[in-house]
C-alpha cells in the first residue's frame, strides 16, 4: 500500500512525468491518500481562488481517500510523544510537522509507505516507511 503525500498530488495535478512514471511502476499497489492531504490541496486551490470541491474529488477519484480517525489521533499522539522524548530532536520544531505526524499516523496504521518528494519531512519518524518518486 502506498500513501501519496500532498507533494505527489500537487505534482500529479500539474502533470509532472515523474508521478505518472511512479504510478505505472507501482500499479500493483493499493494507492491511498488522507483527508489531511486533500485539505492541503483545498488550501492551495483556495489561495489561488480556484477552490472547487468537485474538481478536486474528480482529479483524485482513482485514490482511496482515508479519513482521519480516532485511532490515527492516538498513533499520532504516540509519535509526537516519542519526538518530545528524543533529545536529538529540536523541541522548538516539533509543532511544525504536525500535519506530517498526522499523515504518518495514517500510514503507520494502514501499513502504507509514504510517497513524497519531501522525504526530509518524514525522516524523524523511524517506524514509517518513506520513498520518493
Amino acid at each position: 500500500m502506498k500513501l501519496l503525500d500532498t507533494t505527489f498530488l500537487i505534482h500529479y495535478w500539474a502533470g509532472r512525468e515523474s508521478t505518472r512514471d511512479y504510478l505505472e511502476r507501482n500499479e500493483k499497489f493499493e494507492l491511498i491518500t488522507t483527508t489531511l492531504n486533500i485539505k492541503e490541496i483545498a488550501v492551495g486551490r483556495a489561495l489561488q481562488g480556484k477552490l472547487d470541491r468537485h474538481e478536486i474529488l474528480e482529479t483524485f477519484d482513482w485514490l482511496n481517500i482515508i479519513p482521519f480517525q480516532t485511532e490515527h489521533a492516538f498513533l499520532a499522539g504516540q509519535v509526537e510523544a516519542q519526538l518530545h522524548r528524543d533529545e536529538s530532536v529540536n523541541q522548538d520544531k516539533i509543532s511544525f510537522p504536525t500535519g506530517d505526524v498526522l499523515i504518518a499516523a495514517v500510514a503507520k496504521e494502514t501499513g502504507a509507505t509514504v510517497v513524497t518528494e519531501n522525504t526530509d519531512d518524514f525522516e524523524f519518524l523511524s517506524d514509517v516507511s518513506v520513498e520518493t518518486y
